[in-house]
């Protein structure tokens, strides 16, 4: 096995071809430099250097070896700042899963200034509702999601990246859009389209509890999972719906929308990690998120 200090000071001294210009390079003196290249021509079981006089000169053996040292130093150095970098968190790969809500402005702003802040980190992204995003985690299988608040048997931290308000839609030409905004109790008997107790759990407890404390019963026609399959059934007229402000997005024609009177309670979207996670780009990542919401919010 070749020692690299020793490699370090033949490249030195066949590159300045003088030992007393090499060893002040090296911050030695000339004796330890002409020790390093004996103890290296003796394991190499060759003569690097002609040295007649004053006169250093390569042999052919050491012409042969410089080009091969030379791109294992740099190897080397290559190799030393490549741990470093992924020690500090500034390469690596980050597993990334979104709601598909987060997937219109939050994860898109994200990935802009990752790629700004750590060019050289991969980024794989999963789109994955809230519910299958937890049973990721405890798969292990991805890093860092972003979803609405759910409980968890996995040791995750979670932190508020983003909240808006829930809203009404209706089919154009409903009843209720004749109002500027909307009563809860204005939704007793109406059909309605409600998120599934089961993927759509999030939005499911918090549409229930907010009509239970104002004492409505709804008329449930379907229970749906996703938002964009809602809509479309409210543009069908089958029924009516609460979902977060974002669903504007979709601009489904047919399809009107209306705030909620009084103190509703907010969609939120949190960012989760792992507790016991320690890869440094995982955790690298996580910080420069935390900024860039910290900066994002009014």
């Amino acid at each position: 096995m070749l020692d690299l200090a020793q490699v370090r000071c033949f490249v030195v001294a066949a590159t300045e071809l003088n030992f007393r210009r090499a060893a002040a390079l090296l911050n030695m003196t000339q004796p330890p430099l002409s020790r390093q290249i004996h103890l290296l021509e003796h394991k190499l079981g060759v003569q690097l250097f002609d040295r007649v006089g004053r006169t250093v000169r390569l042999t052919p053996e050491g012409r042969v070896f410089l080009a091969d040292a030379t791109r294992l130093l740099a190897l080397s150095e290559q190799a030393e700042s490549a741990v470093r970098r992924a020690s500090q968190g500034k390469t690596g790969r980050v597993r990334v899963a979104f709601t598909g809500a987060a997937g219109y402005e939050l994860i898109p702003e994200l990935l802009v200034a990752a790629r700004q802040a750590l060019p050289e980190i991969d980024v794989v992204l999963f789109e994955l509702i809230s519910v299958a995003q937890i049973e990721a985690f405890e798969a292990n299988t991805i890093d860092i999601g972003f979803l609405r608040p759910l409980p968890s048997r996995q040791h995750l931290q979670v932190e508020l990246v983003d909240q808006e308000p829930l809203i009404l839609a209706l089919p154009r030409g409903h009843a209720l859009a004749a109002h500027d905004e909307i009563a809860l109790p204005q939704l007793q008997g109406h059909p309605f389209i409600m998120h599934s107790p089961n993927h759509g759990k999030y939005f499911h407890e918090r549409i229930m509890a907010m009509l239970a404390a104002a004492d409505v019963t709804l008329d449930i026609a379907q229970y749906i999972d996703q938002t964009p399959t809602i809509l479309s059934l409210v543009r069908a007229g089958l029924g009516i719906g609460i979902l977060p402000a974002s669903a504007r997005r979709f601009h489904y024609d047919k399809v009107e929308f209306k705030p909620l009177a009084g103190a509703t309670p907010a969609a939120e979207m949190s960012m989760a990690w792992r507790g016991d996670q320690d890869n440094p780009a995982v955790t690298a990542f996580r910080r420069m998120a935390s900024e860039h919401f910290a900066r994002r919010r009014p």
